[in-house]
């Protein structure tokens, strides 16, 4: 909370989940909490749904531009099967509580971290496009031209005096 309040709510954004069905994934608050914070609420379970639903789409090929698709590295010192697992952790199970039924998500003692990551990323995702109008498409395009951008070796060799990219 003491990051927010000094960087504010354009760099620091605190959240907390909040495990309530139906929720949206990320709701901005109109006014400060007690801790005089800006704490914006994540429904995690409203999360969990959509990106559940998306990693059960017909995969596509890497060159083919697919909305809301979810692709994950083909590199296992990035994403190993053990990322893969805990992506998966979670099943939603009906539950008897307080004497009504309620669907919860249900890890089974099972690890689940990357899935909350995940959960917390597309919350930022989401709060960037909704609040600050972060247009994905333009990033995309922006990403694209930084390709022809010099290398850091050519970049290296004319800060040190080189001649036409390459060092004396």
């Amino acid at each position: 909370y003491q990051r927010s309040k000094k960087h504010g709510v354009f760099r620091v954004l605190p959240v907390k989940g909040a495990s309530v069905y139906g929720k949206p994934v990320i709701t901005m608050p109109k006014t400060r909490n007690q801790r005089g914070v800006y704490l914006c609420e994540v429904g995690t379970d409203t999360a969990k749904e959509i990106l559940y639903a998306r990693m059960k789409a017909d995969p596509t090929s890497a060159d083919e531009a697919t909305s809301y698709a979810i692709r994950f590295p083909d590199d296992p010192e990035i994403f190993s099967q053990t990322e893969a697992q805990q992506l998966v952790a979670e099943e939603l199970v009906e539950k008897w509580e307080k004497g009504k039924m309620r669907l919860l998500w249900d890890n089974k003692k099972r690890r689940n971290e990357a899935l909350d990551c995940l959960v917390y990323a597309y919350a930022a995702l989401r709060v960037s496009v909704q609040r600050w109008q972060l247009d994905l498409a333009v990033l995309a395009k922006s990403r694209e031209e930084e390709t022809t951008r010099p290398t850091l070796k050519e970049l290296a060799a004319k800060l040190s005096g080189g001649v036409n990219g390459y060092s004396r």
